[in-house]
């Protein structure tokens, strides 16, 4: 009885450890650029780019982002517009543009929508998708 609730204990402790870290262990990995009502106004006038809602803490977008940017690398990708909003802090965006969850692509390819994936983090399928944009 002692060595299960000293095992409770434990399991406990790490887990509340482990998860009171994870907004701080995924935090650097969002940064992709921005969003804002300006950056989106330019993107739009361009007609082609890619917008990316992400979560702080989302495991899956901790994956994707650092593929998109070292995808952004690639010379084919030198002019793709690619803007990041955090779902939590801009909701509004969410309705707007009618994201129901994290970690989603959405591809505009001369101002339409052409593609809209969800949990993506395998670099060719990430590359596929950004070249719906081009």
């Amino acid at each position: 009885m002692k060595t299960s609730l000293l095992t409770a204990a434990l399991i406990s402790t790490v887990i509340t450890l482990t998860f009171a870290q994870l907004p701080a262990a995924y935090a650097g990995t969002l940064s992709l650029p921005a969003y804002s009502a300006d950056s989106f106004q330019l993107a739009e006038a361009k007609g082609s780019f890619v917008l990316v809602a992400t979560k702080p803490g989302c495991p899956v977008c901790s994956k994707q982002i650092p593929v998109i940017e070292s995808t952004l690398q690639l010379p084919e990708f030198a002019n793709l517009t690619v803007l990041q909003y955090n779902q939590v802090t801009e909701k509004a965006l969410n309705k707007r543009f009618g994201v129901t969850g994290q970690s989603t692509i959405i591809v505009y390819r001369d101002g339409v929508e052409v593609s809209r994936t969800r949990g993506l983090t395998e670099a060719d399928a990430i590359k596929t998708e950004l070249m719906k944009a081009l």
